[in-house]
């Protein structure tokens, strides 16, 4: 059964585009959708450039603070040219407004010496303590100077004030569920990794697991960091700046193009595996990782276990840990997050809806592991579909994951389900 392909929620693409200079009289200018994170919200970049487009003709016959703001947080997912110029002018011209303070912070964020960062990102919490999206960035800004107090404070806000949603927060709650005690998860954006930050360093849930998160891989200080947070000692500081000059210089001379994770994450992870090995520790891949040629090695060796896989001590006999992690997915998993009318109601491009796709795709990438391994946990899985994942499951995707259940019709409630069941007398 080939893997089910779907948009990936946290990918950002380079799109070029230029204005026409063309605008429609003031009179029959609308105010465009307003841009928010891609944690709450995830288009693709070509509807960024046009957003980007309408907020700037909007902002040229209504010119404000928050139409400029708008205009460069599509810009910045846009990833225009001339982006960073822009938002200066903006900065200059409304230093009072806390999204452009936010944007200014992320300009060289996850730098070991981002001080400028820091300034406005602090700036923006200050001038709105609600606006979440500066906390965010405010979390990694003291991880990266070892501020644990700080780092806690920062996350304990984005808990109480409900800045991550109920389904996103189970999401990563169920993913350290299927996970061996001491184990490390590693993840991939914002939506599957600051969850399990708040679960383990906040709420004391699944301390013992270790969260890595890929992107944050390609910084100088973050390797030392998680080192220093329970993950095995995988690269020292010296070998962690040789390869660092190494692969720049590859990059320099045209040899080396970095994939989608980054230039230096995937060799460090390799690294993190192997120690992790050979101290008895297992690795798990959040279902969100980017498929690089690097982590598809470790995909293709390990054990799918639906929205993680199992990659690292992997077991000669996969059976008991795929028949452990159905049992846990259909008697532990927390589901009042992705059964709520909040969620079932949602747009599409809703990060959280995107999120919870991976339960149905997990579904389908594991069912060939499941029938072949643990085939009695068939049914309650297909029930956990029917109960939880299949609203929430794009119309477009939906005929692809019903013809994998229904291969399953040696069971009757599913051969009814599909319509092959024979009558009944």
């Amino acid at each position: 059964m080939s893997g089910l392909r779907l948009p990936c929620v946290f990918s950002l693409l380079v799109f070029s585009f230029a204005f026409n200079g063309c605008t429609a009289p003031a009179g029959e200018i609308e105010r465009p959708e307003k841009i928010v994170s891609k944690r709450n919200v995830v288009y693709e970049p070509e509807t960024y450039a046009r957003l980007a487009e309408m907020w700037k003709t909007y902002y040229d016959a209504y010119p404000s603070e928050d139409a400029y703001a708008n205009w460069m947080y599509a810009l910045r997912y846009a990833e225009s040219p001339g982006y960073e110029a822009k938002l200066r002018e903006g900065l200059s011209e409304y230093p009072a407004n806390p999204t452009i303070q936010y944007l200014a912070g992320l300009i060289g964020h996850g730098a070991s010496s981002n001080d400028e960062g820091l300034r406005h990102l602090e700036r923006a919490a200050e001038l709105d303590p609600t606006f979440t999206d500066a906390w965010f960035g405010l979390v990694t800004e003291y991880m990266g100077r070892n501020e644990s107090k700080k780092t806690h404070e920062a996350l304990r806000h984005l808990l109480e004030s409900g800045a991550i949603r109920d389904e996103i927060m189970d999401y990563s709650y169920n993913m350290m569920a299927l996970m061996d005690e001491n184990s490390i998860l590693v993840t991939n954006g914002d939506n599957d990794t600051y969850p399990g930050w708040i679960l383990t360093g906040v709420l004391g849930y699944r301390t013992d697991v270790t969260v890595v998160n890929r992107s944050l891989l390609n910084t100088d200080w973050y390797p030392a960091y998680v080192q220093n947070e329970g993950a095995p000692a995988f690269i020292t500081p010296g070998e962690l700046e040789g390869l660092r000059e190494h692969i720049g210089a590859e990059m320099k001379a045209g040899r080396f193009t970095p994939g989608a994770g980054g230039p230096f994450s995937d060799s460090l992870i390799t690294m993190l595996i192997e120690s992790a090995e050979r101290g008895g520790r297992k690795v798990y891949f959040a279902a969100t990782l980017y498929g690089t040629p690097a982590i598809k090695k470790y995909l293709e060796r390990g054990v799918n276990l639906g929205i993680v896989t199992l990659v690292g001590a992997v077991p000669g006999n996969p059976a008991p840990v795929i028949a452990s992690a159905c049992e846990t997915w259909v008697k532990s998993f927390r589901t009042s997050g992705v059964d709520a009318w909040s969620l079932l109601n949602s747009r599409e491009a809703a990060a959280g809806r995107q999120l919870a796709l991976n339960y149905s795709a997990g579904m389908y990438n594991m069912m060939d592991g499941v029938a072949e391994s643990a085939p009695r946990y068939r049914l309650p899985l297909f029930r956990w579909y029917v109960d939880h994942a299949l609203a929430v499951t794009p119309e477009k995707y939906r005929t692809e994951l019903n013809k994998m259940w229904c291969t399953q019709v040696d069971i009757p409630e599913i051969a009814e389900w599909c319509g092959t069941a024979p009558p009944k007398r």
